[in-house]
């Protein structure tokens, strides 16, 4: 049928959009104790990143974790400019730094490169507030689970 992929129609007909075309994960990232999603919870940037019940219907839920290694949300990054946070949401600026975040897949924890800390589970204080805190290989509360339920992922031709 000749049918264009999704990455043509992002570089050819909607090359506005602030989707990625080079990720390795498109959907929900839920943490694997409390079953709860990161979630934008609509701030703006500038503004901290939120947590919610999962409710699979994307929009505010849905995070690219892209091949720059960032974690990013429409035009927002995942960011961080302290040892132990707070995670902000900030406008994506393409140079790593604050920005820069590794999945491992094996252990299921996203560490921020810049000051080797891991993303956990926010504390009883603020359940909407994710943290930034010492890794622990095997703590439940700073594991997260990336599975893409998305179909159109945006491959290359």
């Amino acid at each position: 049928m000749k049918c264009k992929s999704f990455r043509w129609y992002l570089q050819n007909v909607y090359p506005e959009s602030q989707m990625p075309l080079d990720y390795y994960y498109l959907g929900e990232v839920r943490n694997a104790e409390t079953q709860n999603c990161l979630d934008t919870l609509g701030r703006k940037s500038g503004e901290n990143l939120g947590m919610s019940y999962c409710h699979g219907l994307g929009g505010n839920q849905v995070f690219a974790y892209t091949k720059r290694q960032q974690i990013m949300s429409d035009d927002n990054c995942l960011d961080a400019a302290n040892r132990d946070g707070p995670v902000k949401l900030v406008r994506c600026h393409g140079m790593g730094g604050n920005q820069a975040w590794v999945f491992d897949v094996q252990e299921g924890t996203i560490k921020h490169i810049n000051t080797g800390q891991c993303l956990q589970k926010p504390d009883a204080r603020d359940v909407s507030q994710p943290l930034l805190r010492s890794c622990e290989i095997g703590s439940l509360g700073q594991q997260w689970i990336m599975k893409s339920k998305f179909k159109w992922q945006a491959s290359h031709d």
